[in-house]
């Protein structure tokens, strides 16, 4: 995987403020600016069916890494905040975990049509990051299970844990 397919896709959805840690459940979400970046230039040329696979699976990868960081975060801290119920909020938390278990999955399917060590090694970080945020689902559900809140500090840093990686991932640090 390259970090130029990464970076492509994300540049849709990341703007230039994007690299501080998103909100936690005590922190308000700051609106999303009202227009999206300019995606970032995309290598042309002839290209290897299997490397243009790759990299669409990286693209993805990071794509879903990232809205589930954020979907995550959104549900912490519209429940802290009483705009979603209990059920709702639990009911899409569930999906979410259920989507970073089969991406998971397929992700270890995938690993054997790894051609290099570099999208060997770049698949085992994304597939790091994917327990991670799978994690701070399950911690985010212990802190609502218990209110404790040493439960509450688990999953807040389980989620600093979760966007430093996506970051560092992603490239998030290099703007």
């Amino acid at each position: 995987m390259t970090r130029i397919g990464y970076l492509a896709a994300l540049s849709l959805f990341v703007s230039a403020a994007a690299d501080t840690p998103m909100a936690s459940a005590q922190q308000p979400v700051a609106p999303a600016p009202a227009t999206a970046p300019a995606p970032a230039p995309v290598p042309t040329g002839p290209a290897d069916p299997k490397t243009v696979l790759t990299e669409t699976v990286g693209v993805l990868s990071g794509l879903n890494l990232y809205q589930s960081y954020l979907t995550i975060g959104l549900l912490a801290d519209g429940k802290a905040e009483r705009l979603y119920d209990e059920k709702a909020a639990r009911s899409v938390l569930a999906t979410v975990l259920t989507s970073l278990a089969t991406m998971d999955q397929q992700l270890e399917k995938a690993g054997a049509a790894m051609q290099t060590a570099g999208d060997q090694a770049a698949l085992a970080k994304v597939r790091g990051i994917v327990g991670l945020l799978q994690r701070q689902g399950k911690e985010l559900i212990a802190f609502w299970d218990s209110g404790r809140p040493e439960d509450g500090a688990r999953y807040e840093a389980t989620r600093q844990q979760a966007w430093k990686q996506i970051v560092a991932l992603l490239g998030l640090d290099k703007k």
